[in-house]
């Protein structure tokens, strides 16, 4: 499959252009009725009247500007129908034609060139593969964090749904994105993150790992649906994986007997709580503090390198720690 930038009413369909090869035929013979019942036409070989077929012979070379003249209006009734009736649908029928050729040939230049700008400017920049339902709230979730849509870019087979993504102004690739040429098509050397919200796990395998060859730095998250599939997916190259059904069923089974940490946990998750999960490195004033000493959040966890440490029971933290913490919203 061909990597293409996706715009609305990119090119046009099968049914469109059915209609208009439709309206183009029901003007030919509107044109060849008139023609043949007004009777003012005269074969210059026969001197009679042309029959019908002649009929459609002349509106043809008429129309298309060809004119052999072997089929002339001698009458004045029939000139006028030809420079009155004729003429505008011999115009109606060459913008029909300019404008399918525009769509076909001319806009595809175009829309290449528009990828070629797009792509370019493309660096740290995000990429969705799949905008199904999990695609399409990962997106709307990093557009209410403040993440920039010309930072964001959309990969999917299907045109329906990127219609979808192209009204949020960010850019839709319609493209395998198994593929290499997919990936490298948008920049995958320069992405910062790459998450895969694929539907089927052996297919976001196949994602992660060719993301994982192409940029080996990039940080990949995966969705996967079966848990039993969740070890493929960190063996291939996954940093983060989630599972939005056993993730959704601890929720549930944690709703039936606590019910407030459950509204809270929902709370924290979006980006219009009251509370708010924050990542942050220390700062360098904070250095050599214990974690509970840090003023406005709670830290929940300290990376320490490859470690987590528990904050209840770190006395200093160091210049590279990472703090995983909540706060108000108003201090994340």
């Amino acid at each position: 499959m061909a990597v293409k930038l996706y715009t609305p009413q990119r090119l046009p369909g099968l049914p469109s252009l059915l209609v208009r090869i439709g309206i183009v035929f029901a003007l030919l013979a509107v044109s060849t009725l008139i023609v043949y019942f007004e009777g003012g036409l005269v074969d210059a070989q026969t001197g009679e009247h042309p029959h019908f077929l002649d009929c459609i012979y002349f509106v043809l070379i008429t129309i298309t500007t060809v004119g052999y003249g072997d089929i002339v209006p001698v009458e004045t009734f029939s000139r006028l129908v030809d420079a009155l009736v004729l003429t505008p649908i011999r115009f109606i029928i060459l913008m029909i034609f300019l404008g399918t050729a525009y769509q076909l040939t001319i806009k595809r230049f175009q829309e290449d060139y528009r990828m070629k700008r797009a792509v370019k400017k493309l660096k740290e920049h995000i990429i969705v593969c799949g905008y199904g339902a999990t695609g399409q709230s990962a997106v709307a979730e990093l557009l209410l964090h403040g993440t920039p849509p010309e930072q964001i870019v959309v990969v999917d087979v299907d045109e329906r749904t990127l219609g979808v993504a192209s009204a949020l102004n960010i850019v839709a690739i319609q493209g395998d994105a198994t593929r290499e040429d997919t990936l490298n098509s948008i920049a995958i050397q320069r992405a910062e993150h790459v998450l895969v919200c694929i539907g089927r796990d052996d297919t976001a395998v196949l994602v992660v790992l060719t993301a994982q060859a192409l940029n080996p730095d990039c940080r990949i998250t995966a969705t996967c649906r079966q848990q039993e599939n969740a070890k493929h997916l960190q063996r291939s190259g996954a940093h983060s994986i989630i599972s939005p059904s056993a993730t959704g069923g601890t929720l549930m089974a944690a709703a039936t007997r606590q019910a407030h940490l459950v509204e809270t946990m929902l709370d924290i998750l979006s980006v219009g709580g009251a509370l708010q999960l924050g990542e942050r490195a220390v700062q360098p004033d904070e250095t050599g503090k214990k974690p509970s000493a840090l003023e406005g959040i709670t830290v929940l966890r300290v990376y320490r390198g490859n470690h987590v440490l528990d904050p209840a029971r770190l006395d200093k933290l160091a210049q590279d720690d990472i703090l995983v913490f909540a706060a108000s919203a108003d201090q994340a």
